[in-house]
C-alpha cells in the first residue's frame, strides 16, 4: 500500500473527553436544569452523556434538586 492511500485511509483522531461518562463532577457555577430549576455552583452530579467529544456534557443531579443539564467542559471540574 502506497504512503498517499495510507494517508487518505487514515481516521482522524477522536477527542479524547475530559469527563467520560459516569464521571463525578461539580459545577463552577450557577446553572438551570432541562426542566428550569437552579443548581448552585459546587454541586456534584454524574455525567450520563458526552456532547461533540468533550465539548459540552449531560450531568444528572440528586442534590439539591434532582434533575439534568447540559453544561459546557469549562464549567465542570472533577470532583
Amino acid at each position: 500500500m502506497s504512503f498517499e492511500t495510507m494517508h487518505t485511509l487514515r481516521r482522524a483522531p477522536e477527542a479524547t473527553p475530559l469527563f467520560p461518562e459516569l464521571s463525578v463532577v461539580v459545577t463552577l457555577c450557577d446553572t438551570v436544569t432541562d426542566d428550569g430549576l437552579s443548581i448552585a455552583a459546587g454541586s456534584r452530579g454524574t455525567v450520563v452523556e458526552v456532547y461533540a467529544g468533550g465539548e459540552a456534557y449531560e450531568v444528572e443531579f440528586a442534590r439539591p434538586v434532582i434533575g439534568n443539564a447540559t453544561i459546557r467542559a469549562e464549567a465542570l471540574a472533577a470532583a
